[in-house]
């Protein structure tokens, strides 16, 4: 359905938006039965529409009955007896007879009124008012009460049958109009307003249409929030066989209307039709479009105003702030505002937040019933953004920083105290709506101005090991948008730039994705001398490692294990010992990660499990089974106490990859779990050696069709991810696929390929060795695996005798190539 408004741009008609769901939504209400009264609440941001929407559905109504609308932002409407006047105009003009009313109104406007005189009701209600006409015609010019007590008996007889039966039945309360307080008459006003309107409406049920019903809801002063809407209450709670339409910001809870009021909630527009409206409305330019509804939030009225404001120049806003910001604080106290400023700095809020501005927490349950505070999560709360940015647009930097302090400490204690974390703080629901304590820490110490380079890393490793790595990219996003908006490049900045850079490619390498660290951090020369160069040099090393340049990585790792940062130091020796041990050294591997671990504090759990995981991957490569498995449960026990997230997903892998060779059929169980949790974490590398697992294991169970699926998701998942070892290490283990389906020549491929593949990275020798003796237990005698394998023996340097762990080489291929035994 489409609406129609007019521009006041260009004085041209233009579609408004499509409410079509809220338009059938209305269209059921007028449907249903009219015996009793309802009332349905229209809910939502300033400037979403309701006032639009409330004028569209009367437009909708006005053929199937009466109507009439009481626009509350009138200030003529904020009193009963305005407002009463206004219904009863535009209800009389529909042919509604207001008799009993009209004479209650002429008695209490010249009570209130006395040294005037009424002559014609008309002049109040622009109609006839003939029963309140007749009244005052015989008063002779005594007052109106004295003329309505004295005449009432000889009115009712010169009027139409049911007008005459009207006025009987009200005569007892008309007669005492002379004796009444002025407030006793205006309930006796309002009582006749209902009466007459309800006999009118047995047949033809009407539809009242409140807007704005916020406007009484507020006052503004210093004596914080007043109600003032009884009076309305107290007249819809009277009415009958009709339906009410009440437009408000927040929901309403009148227990009154209990069993007979429903809700509506009008949400922001999508983009869709945001551009529809601003197409309609004459903005043509794609980009302009765009960036209007991103500013907009679906907001029609910020539409509205930038259709209405000049093309600003580049760099300026759309619309001005101060239309928003009045828009939406229209009926905000000037405390409440203030203390909405402060939260506005903040992403994300909740009370204990709000008591670091302010002594009452009493305003708190005030302060949530907003429209434009969102909730978020439990406890939790949002600003809508429109109103962030009309709050800040005056607002200096320099002013905002003291605030921005309070926020940075508030994160802080509350990433350090443990009791901060209640039922609905959980790690899970914060985690969910993307924040995390120390991120935010990070996004306010930036416009504190005062946040070293090693306190931002400091805390991007604590928020990685709890929230995962999309909280770091969080962290660098906002390190980004803080220096694009910066004036002026200074000697902060430009570390700041190398902090940026630095997480950004830890977190590359972190996916596997050692060419795009690469791209980021070429051109950097870091001093591996301070904590960010050595962090940044060491991501640059295992990047090279990522892609295959070995010796370039282990030349960066033996330079910064004898480096002077401690916490780089034990990263590099475990590196060091890592790409030892892939290289075949499996005695030297062990004696690093020996002082590594001795190294370690207690409290470095995820470098103590990361020493236990590395040590299991060297026992699963000497095929020591059980050994394999003390170290990994060691590792899970220690990853879990760290709550490392990414350390618990590659235990997840690693079991994957050991009951590949142990169990087969746990083997695939594990694997899809370990699968959707690398998924949901985006480590490409580790997806594909998970797939790699899954189809070594689909491979020992004969289920070659699921084995090649899976074999093949890995060898995608791994070249995009650029994990050239890790490819190299799918295509051998497919070998044995092919050697099983009976294809024994691709089979020789894929063991050449790999091989070639891995002396080519210098890493793995023993898979070389393991490959060249597949090929000869399938009869094949190969010149160039022979070769390789020659080399490949002289590097490896196992625990045990080198005749032992080739026997543990032969049993391996006992289970991998059964038939061939």
């Amino acid at each position: 359905m489409t609406m129609s408004g007019a521009s006041r741009a260009t004085g041209r008609s233009r579609p408004f938006v499509d409410r079509t769901d809220l338009m059938e939504r209305f269209r059921d209400e007028l449907t249903r039965s009219a015996e009793v009264p309802r009332l349905l609440n229209v809910h939502g941001l300033p400037g979403v529409g309701k006032s639009r929407l409330l004028k569209e559905w009367k437009r909708a109504a006005d053929g199937r009955g009466r109507t009439a609308l009481l626009d509350l932002r009138l200030p003529g409407s904020h009193q009963v007896e305005s407002a009463l006047a206004q219904l009863r105009a535009e209800f009389g003009a529909q042919g509604v007879p207001f008799a009993r009313f009209d004479v209650a109104y002429a008695a209490f406007w010249q009570k209130i009124h006395p040294l005037q005189t009424l002559r014609r009701p008309g002049d109040l209600f622009g109609t006839n008012g003939d029963a309140a006409a007749k009244i005052l015609e015989g008063a002779s010019g005594a007052s109106v009460i004295g003329a309505i007590a004295a005449g009432i008996r000889l009115s009712i007889e010169g009027f139409a049958t049911i007008k005459r039966n009207r006025l009987v039945k009200a005569e007892p309360d008309l007669g005492a109009l002379e004796d009444m307080l002025t407030a006793d008459l205006l309930d006796t006003v309002t009582r006749m307003f209902v009466e007459d309107l309800a006999d009118a409406s047995v047949a033809e049920p009407y539809v009242l249409f409140v807007d704005s019903y916020d406007v009484l809801n507020v006052v503004r002063g210093e004596e914080g929030r007043t109600f003032r809407d009884a009076w309305l209450r107290d007249l819809l709670e009277q009415l009958r066989h009709g339906l009410v339409v009440l437009a408000s910001r927040e929901p309403v809870h009148w227990q009154e209307w209990a069993g007979q009021m429903d809700s509506c909630n009008v949400l922001p527009l999508e983009s869709r039709y945001c551009e529809e409206l601003l197409s309609n409305a004459g903005v043509q330019d794609a980009a302009r479009q765009a960036i209007i509804t991103r500013a907009s939030q679906g907001i029609p009225f910020y539409l509205e105003l930038a259709v209405d404001t000049p093309e600003r120049a580049a760099g300026e806003r759309e619309v001005p702030q101060d239309r928003i910001k009045d828009r939406f604080l229209d009926h905000v106290p000037e405390d409440r505002r203030r203390v909405l400023q402060h939260l506005g700095l903040a992403r994300l809020f909740n009370r204990s937040m709000f008591m670091r501005f302010v002594k009452d927490d009493t305003l708190w349950d005030e302060l949530i019933q907003y429209s434009f505070v969102q909730q978020v999560s439990g406890d939790w709360y949002q600003l809508h953004q429109l109103m962030v940015d009309a709050l800040h647009a005056q607002w200096t930097q320099d002013r905002q920083r003291p605030a921005h302090q309070v926020l940075q400490l508030f994160w802080e204690e509350y990433a350090g105290d443990p009791d901060a974390h209640g039922p609905n703080d959980s790690r899970t629901a914060r985690l969910a709506v993307g924040f995390a304590p120390l991120q935010e820490a990070v996004y306010h110490g930036l416009r504190v101005g005062r946040l070293s380079s090693e306190k931002v890393l400091d805390y991007a490793d604590r928020t990685k090991a709890v929230f995962g790595s999309q909280s770091v990219n969080g962290i660098v996003t906002d390190i980004r948008t803080h220096l694009d908006h910066s004036d002026q490049i200074t000697g902060e900045h430009r570390e700041l730039d190398g902090v940026a850079r630095c997480l950004a490619a830890e977190d590359h390498v972190l996916r596997g994705r050692g060419s795009e660290a690469q791209q980021i951090l070429a051109g950097q020369d870091p001093d591996t001398f301070t904590p960010l160069g050595a962090r940044m040099a060491l991501a640059a090393a295992h990047a090279h490692r990522l892609v295959g340049e070995s010796s370039a990585a282990r030349e960066t790792f033996e330079l910064l294990w004898t480096g002077p940062d401690e916490a780089v130091r034990g990263r590099a020796g475990f590196a060091l010992a890592d790409i030892t041990m892939c290289a075949g050294d499996f005695r030297a591997a062990f004696r690093l990660a020996a002082e590594v671990h001795e190294i370690s504090g207690p409290d470095e759990l995820v470098r103590r499990a990361e020493v236990r995981r590395l040590m299991h991957l060297a026992h699963r490569f000497l095929l020591d089974f059980p050994a394999a498995w003390e170290n990994l449960e060691e590792a899970k026990e220690l990853f879990g106490a760290s709550n490392s997230i990414h350390g618990l997903a590659d235990i997840q892998t690693n079991t994957a990859e050991l009951l590949a060779l142990t169990d087969p059929v746990a083997a695939v169980v594990a694997a899809d779990a370990a699968l959707e949790t690398q998924r949901s974490l985006r480590v490409g590398h580790e997806v594909g050696k998970v797939l790699t697992a899954r189809g070594i294991a689909q491979t020992r169970l004969g289920r070659l069709g699921d084995a090649q699926e899976s074999f093949a998701g890995a060898v995608h998942a791994l070249e995009a991810a650029g994990y050239r070892s890790g490819r190299a290490r799918a295509e051998l283990f497919r070998a044995f696929l092919y050697i099983r389906a009976g294809d024994e020549r691709q089979g020789m491929d894929s063991l050449r390929w790999a091989a070639q593949k891995l002396e080519a990275a210098g890493v793995y020798p023993f898979l070389s060795v393991i490959a060249y003796k597949a090929a000869r237990r399938i009869g094949y005698s190969d010149a160039t695996l022979a070769s390789i394998c020659e080399r490949s023996e002289d590097l490896v340097v196992p625990l045990v005798s080198y005749a032992t762990y080739e026997r543990r080489m032969d049993d391996l291929l006992d289970i991998l190539l059964p038939s061939q035994v």
